[in-house]
């Protein structure tokens, strides 16, 4: 039997770095792996070529010359401060997001002409099954290519909090018990809402106010939803006969839809320094 097609889709970003490090160690040998699609025009060999070999150069550094961010930030001009912190506490990721030797292209916007032209293309003989780590939303065509086997990897527990800069929202409110809830991952399938798709798994962190920021809280989520990521894959993909069916949450129980352009530099501020009043708040209550 001929293996199901599967890609990665992810932003060209340090964050999806770390993702697709992981993802070639698991399946870069499977035939079945098509490559990694990466949300971003077509790129220069030499760009191409210069953020894999600072990946290669500084591969697990955590610790950085001025210098060395210089160039970082020359080849990933909007690194932030979470891509900051999991390099502090990680190292450098050992793929650049587009070192992988399969890597596709397909523009800078998903929903875009050129997007779709490609979808519909490898969907003929096979509907592929897609594994999204991406910022845009994608449009329903997306799923319907897909026969909905399509999946994303979300940085907090859903249905908690939803959308973009989810966790750091959550932290504005200064709500205990709520950011707790929230504080993890998710994978789960993509439907036609926003992080509303039945829930795979989902892993929450025991004791979210552990870390020196929300930038080191929001690192350790990205890395332990990729590694729930790969693991819930690897599940799927090997067993041709059956597929996940996910838990449907109920609309009532559905926490905000968070978006990428209500989150200002000054809630940004907010959110940093709410974590660390909660996290004061949580150690006062524990030694008294």
């Amino acid at each position: 039997m001929t293996p199901k097609p599967f890609y990665l889709l992810i932003d060209t970003s340090i964050i999806c770095s770390y993702l697709v490090s992981k993802w070639v160690h698991a399946f870069g040998d499977l035939s079945g792996f098509q490559g990694v699609i990466v949300k971003e025009d077509p790129q220069s060999e030499k760009l191409i070529n210069a953020r894999q070999d600072f990946h290669e150069r500084y591969f697990s550094v955590n610790h950085l010359t001025d210098e060395s961010y210089q160039a970082l930030t020359e080849l990933y001009p909007s690194l932030d401060r979470t891509e900051q912190a999991m390099i502090e506490d990680y190292g450098v990721a050992k793929y650049s997001a587009t070192g992988y030797q399969k890597t596709i292209f397909i523009g800078d916007n998903l929903n875009g002409s050129r997007a779709k032209k490609w979808l519909t293309e490898i969907s003929e003989s096979s509907a592929p099954s897609i594994f999204v780590c991406a910022s845009q939303i994608l449009k329903s065509w997306w799923i319907d290519l897909t026969q909905s086997q399509i999946f994303n990897c979300h940085s907090a527990v859903l249905p908690y909090a939803r959308g973009m800069y989810a966790i750091e929202n959550m932290a504005i409110q200064e709500d205990i018990n709520q950011f707790s809830k929230a504080a993890g991952s998710t994978v789960h399938y993509l439907d036609r809402g926003v992080d509303t798709g039945a829930i795979i798994r989902a892993q929450r962190i025991i004791n979210p106010f552990q870390f020196d920021s929300i930038w080191h809280l929001k690192a350790h989520s990205y890395l332990l939803g990729f590694d729930l990521y790969v693991k819930t894959a690897q599940d799927i993909l090997a067993d041709s006969q059956t597929i996940p069916v996910g838990t449907v949450v109920n609309p009532e129980s559905l926490g905000p839809n968070f978006r990428a352009k209500e989150f200002t530099p000054e809630k940004q501020r907010q959110a940093e320094k709410s974590y660390l009043s909660m996290k004061s708040s949580v150690e006062i209550s524990i030694h008294g």
